[in-house]
């Protein structure tokens, strides 16, 4: 096996990765929302949110604030609807009421697997399941998507309860609730709530709007949980959707946020973890190194190592690992670790076509040609643009007119004949709209209704043929 194909940079997608624990960074940030001081966790797509949620699981041990007496539990709210539909049949309406219904059902079935939760709240946990629907015979799709088992009492209770003899009441969902954050009073310990994908949270397949309108209800719920002594919660969001909702008190939440931010430190630190392969026999760099300090990497030596892999260029783009980092930045100066590793992927293979066929072959002993890195930064910013339409469907095609521009540069008058706005008004939202989710940039730094210059950012330019590498 060459040193090229020992290289794994993995698939791009947390989601997807299957060894992400065999090179996850844990980098500050990732400390920070391991802590108690931290409920919510904010980025754009791609800048590691998915990652820090999976590896929770897989660092359960090893994270204080999950360990015994606490307790935690993580899901993905995609089956939001089949809750809603419970509680329409019940006659709740509120989405408050739906996200308390959706937390005590992570409640329950959490604490069921505590061998010393009290007899009778365990009773009624397994009542409440089944009452509300979520365990049954033929198992629902909220039962089978977290395999639960069946005990004697549910079975019990599946004969008992079901069909429903009284009327579900709200009163039940507060005493899933009520009755936890007690017993784990006397516990001494808290119950961590950890959800992710919440932008996906739907209840009728509705658009942008209904879903801020669901999480800003979200926001309000956990407003409400938070003043109970015992019940925390962790949650991932897109950034621009939680800076879009709306509740009362937001910025009480201030304090307990992290926005997700990457430096060039880190970021050369998250590739060297990608690179240690190339390295694990050094027997030096093992005694500099011990496996369970994996985190201790050095910026310079993740620095030296990005360097022998890669030939940057010397007449095009990426001249460096620094041009590379500032080639990924945003309108916002927003630098996303997703950019790295698909620049790395690109890089990777087709760097492999090209030693197939011998041709553009990488010299000084590097392991990628420039011509590589050239077509690999091209790949990265078709994916980046593919990436920003997906998630913001709605600037399609307006966004999409901006192909062909002479230059990435722009007066508010340019731009908004370029962007497809006549209308003075109607092109001021829209600039500021592309501006906040950084698909635009501000270059004289005033703020965006009074701006008259303003850029593309490079990986949105080169994806839309804007401009060149000279400007």
């Amino acid at each position: 096996m060459s040193d090229l194909d020992k290289l794994d940079f993995g698939l791009g997608a947390a989601q997807q990765e299957r060894h992400l624990g065999n090179y996850f960074y844990r980098s500050g940030a990732f400390k920070l929302a391991c802590s108690d001081k931290i409920y919510l966790v904010l980025g754009a797509k791609g800048a590691g949110k998915s990652a820090i949620f999976k590896m929770f699981g897989e660092l359960e041990n090893e994270i204080p604030i999950f360990s015994s007496p606490n307790i935690w539990v993580s899901d993905e709210p995609l089956l939001l609807r089949d809750h809603y539909l419970t509680l329409q049949e019940a006659k709740i309406q509120s989405q408050v009421t739906l996200w308390r219904f959706y937390v005590a059902s992570l409640i329950a079935r959490r604490c069921l697997l505590e061998e010393d939760l009290p007899q009778d709240m365990r009773k009624n946990y397994e009542r409440f399941l089944v009452r509300w629907g979520l365990v049954r015979e033929v198992p629902t799709a909220w039962q089978s998507t977290r395999q639960l088992k069946f005990s004697i009492g549910i079975g019990e209770y599946l004969r008992t309860e079901f069909p429903l003899r009284t009327p579900l009441a709200a009163t039940e969902i507060d005493y899933v609730i009520y009755s936890a954050n007690d017993w784990l009073g006397k516990r001494k310990g808290d119950i961590w709530i950890c959800l992710d994908s919440l932008d996906e949270a739907s209840i009728n397949g509705g658009g942008h709007d209904d879903v801020e309108d669901l999480l800003s209800n979200l926001m309000r719920a956990v407003a409400e949980l938070l003043r109970l002594n015992r019940i925390r919660f962790k949650l991932f969001f897109r950034r621009d959707i939680y800076h879009s909702l709306t509740y009362v008190n937001k910025d009480h939440f201030s304090a307990v946020k992290l926005e997700l931010q990457w430096s060039l430190e880190d970021l050369a630190i998250l590739l060297g973890h990608r690179l240690r392969p190339l390295h694990s026999e050094n027997s030096a760099l093992k005694a500099l190194q011990p496996p369970e300090q994996n985190s201790s990497l050095s910026f310079s030596t993740s620095k030296q190592w990005v360097d022998e892999v890669f030939e940057w260029c010397r007449d095009e783009s990426p001249h460096g690992f620094e041009d590379l980092y500032e080639k990924f930045k945003d309108g916002n100066g927003v630098v996303l670790p997703r950019d790295a590793i698909n620049f790395c992927i690109e890089a990777q293979r087709a760097q492999q076509n090209f030693n197939n066929q011998t041709v553009n072959l990488p010299s000084k002993g590097r392991l990628v040609s420039p011509r590589a890195c050239v077509k690999a930064l091209r790949l990265t910013a078709a994916s980046k643009l593919t990436d920003f339409l997906q998630v913001f469907q709605n600037f399609h095609d307006t966004f999409d007119q901006l192909k062909g521009s002479d230059s990435k540069y722009f007066t508010r008058q340019a731009l908004s004949a370029a962007l497809g706005k006549s209308d003075p008004t109607d092109a001021s939202l829209v600039i500021a709209d592309l501006v906040r989710v950084g698909a635009i940039g501000i270059t004289d730094r005033r703020a965006v209704n009074q701006s008259d210059s303003f850029e593309i950012p490079y990986l949105y330019a080169r994806a839309l043929g804007i401009g060149g590498d000279h400007e």
